[in-house]
């Protein structure tokens, strides 16, 4: 799977909010966002910079994304809400306002 460094830095500053949404950060949240960063090829300076990137900016990236990508990333997301046990709405909310069309 081959994404651009701003795709790449978008998915990780959204999972990292995502991780965030329901007020608790799980230990199987943080494996699955390192899982998700080795699978996208994230480098540590990419991950450093994908922090300072605000949620509509990385909203607007994911959503110009070429359509398989774009289904991929949706997987990973839904992959990172269930990855606890318990999808919380606010999860759900956010993946749903996040991949709006």
């Amino acid at each position: 799977m081959d994404f651009t460094k701003i795709e790449k830095k978008a998915i990780n500053c959204l999972l990292v909010k995502l991780m965030k949404a329901d007020g608790i950060t799980d230990i199987n949240e943080a494996l699955t966002l390192y899982e998700i960063s080795n699978l996208i090829k994230l480098s540590i300076n990419e991950a450093q910079e994908s922090l300072v990137m605000d949620f509509e900016e990385c909203k607007k990236v994911i959503n110009s994304m070429e359509a398989y990508n774009k289904r991929v990333t949706k997987e990973y997301f839904n992959h990172m809400a269930a990855t606890d046990g318990n999808v919380a709405k606010s999860e759900q909310d956010m993946i749903n306002d996040i991949f709006e069309d």
